[in-house]
């Protein structure tokens, strides 16, 4: 959290002068022919996060589907590396850990030097308020660049097209919209979002299921966390123990399925050890890939807005999306099988770019009230009951 908040410190104040020092030097380039010119290496950049990477699949896969026979370059860091890996529209996967080299200039050098070996035709930065991304994206050799041009950030000059970042569209359709300069075309289906679990990901669930009893009983997955950085989107641990409570006080053959990483372990263990009975902790058991297959086979999850939210509907899992900072039109589950929570608090939400919360300690979890989320679970488990009868 605090190497985080000193990058963004750092890539502001450091960042920004370099960018606009760089615009004198910037050269002027040939317009890109179309998308049916010699388009034959492509690079996408996108640093963070999982969630945000997740929500990139419909490009990529868009950008392969008009170029099958262009290469894909997707430069990551160690951050969303393994989401990175998994694409199959992807053709290679360069890693850096661009989050310390604002710490250590001469490592940020020699990794552009190294980029510098190869030539692409088409460089699009799905980044949407990091300078490090554009530096590095204007220090390569490329024929035509593409970036988000975000309000307030100063980051655009020095991409050949920039594209408006909006406030009020979903971020997998902005990420779709970058395509709009080199003229790639985006159909109703390019919308769809996907993830990608292997056979065996899939046995690992059917096992767990089966070891477990869980064919006949209706399993709800609460997944308390939001990763290192996202502790104000977190809705409180005891309104989970209270929710779990409820749930089985409702319905005995409900089982509750905590889901969490291993650093979450912890704040896991004290939910399953407050709600007591009816209960499965697996934080820290298995791959993320695995839990996702579990997830797939449950019927439905609660979570804030974090990439599991994403992760659960790929695979079409009913989402119970929390959202307190975050606004759900631009971060919600993509998905027509979720339901948006949403803090009632006056101030909600603020958040825009993941990181810029309206004061300094958020609160507005605190307003979702557990009687909320138990209402709504309720109506998804039984709906008939909450049908007007005339």
């Amino acid at each position: 959290m605090r190497r985080k908040s000193l990058f963004r410190t750092l890539d502001r104040y450091i960042g920004i002068p370099i960018l606009l020092l760089a615009v004198l030097f910037k050269k002027k380039r040939n317009p890109l022919p179309s998308a049916g010119g010699s388009l034959n290496r492509i690079m996408v950049i996108k640093f963070a996060a999982i969630g945000d990477s997740i929500l990139l699949i419909p490009m990529l896969r868009t950008l392969k589907k008009s170029l099958p026979s262009a290469e894909i370059v997707f430069l990551c860091s160690p951050i969303n590396e393994s989401i990175a890996r998994k694409i199959p529209y992807v053709d290679k996967v360069i890693v850096s850990d661009v989050h310390s080299f604002l710490l250590n200039p001469v490592r940020i050098l020699k990794f552009i030097f190294s980029l510098r070996k190869e030539k692409y035709d088409v460089i699009i930065d799905t980044e949407q308020w990091s300078r490090i991304s554009a530096i590095i994206c204007a220090s390569m050799k490329f024929r035509y660049s593409v970036g988000f041009r975000t309000s307030g950030q100063y980051r655009h000059f020095m991409y050949d097209s920039a594209v408006n970042h909006s406030r009020t569209k979903h971020e997998l359709e902005t990420f779709l919209d970058l395509l709009q300069p080199i003229e790639i075309p985006v159909r109703e289906d390019d919308y769809r979002p996907e993830y990608f679990l292997s056979e065996e990901n899939k046995r690992t669930a059917e096992t767990f299921w089966t070891e477990n009893n869980l064919l006949k009983r209706e399993v709800i997955c609460l997944h308390q966390g939001c990763g290192d950085n996202g502790k104000a989107r977190e809705w409180e641990l005891e309104n989970y123990v209270k929710l779990g409570k409820r749930l089985i006080e409702y319905d005995d053959n409900i089982i509750i399925l905590i889901t969490g990483s291993s650093s979450e372990i912890p704040k896991c263990r004290y939910i399953s050890d407050g709600i007591g009975e009816n209960i499965i902790n697996t934080a820290g058991r298995f791959t993320l890939d695995e839990v996702v297959a579990i997830v797939e086979r449950v019927k439905l999850i609660v979570c804030s807005n974090t990439g599991m939210l994403h992760l659960a509907s790929c695979v079409d899992t009913k989402t119970m999306g929390l959202h307190g900072p975050t606004n759900p039109v631009k971060w919600g589950a993509y998905s027509k099988n979720t339901v948006l929570i949403q803090s009632d608090k006056y101030c909600s939400p603020c958040l825009y770019l993941g990181h810029d919360y309206g004061c300094s300690a958020p609160s507005c979890m605190k307003h979702i009230s557990v009687d909320d989320v138990f209402i709504h679970i309720r109506k998804a488990l039984n709906p008939e009951q909450f049908l007007r009868k005339c």
